[in-house]
């Protein structure tokens, strides 16, 4: 699914995973890129490994865990989807 997807694609996707898991529903209605993923959307870590597992899932990619730092934003998951499906 994830080849060939653009930007757009993917935060549609991506915000449609993390609704799932927002704590704070208020802020779910179009999710943002500059959303912080703990301080907006209350997504703690035990939710974050969840939200991987589902990203990896949905767009057929690997995660490295060393990625995992760098998940701070809306932003930064689908950053780091775009590069992964272009790059398989």
């Amino acid at each position: 699914m994830g080849e060939g997807m653009n930007r757009p694609d993917i935060l549609r996707e991506v915000s449609k995973l993390l609704e799932r898991y927002a704590g704070n529903s208020s802020s779910t209605g179009g999710l943002g890129e500059s959303l912080r993923l703990a301080e907006d959307l209350d997504i703690d870590s035990a939710r974050l490994v969840d939200i991987v597992i589902d990203v990896e899932s949905k767009f057929h990619i690997k995660m490295d865990d060393s990625k995992l730092d760098r998940l701070k934003t809306v932003g930064d998951i689908v950053s780091i989807v775009g590069e992964l499906t272009s790059a398989s």
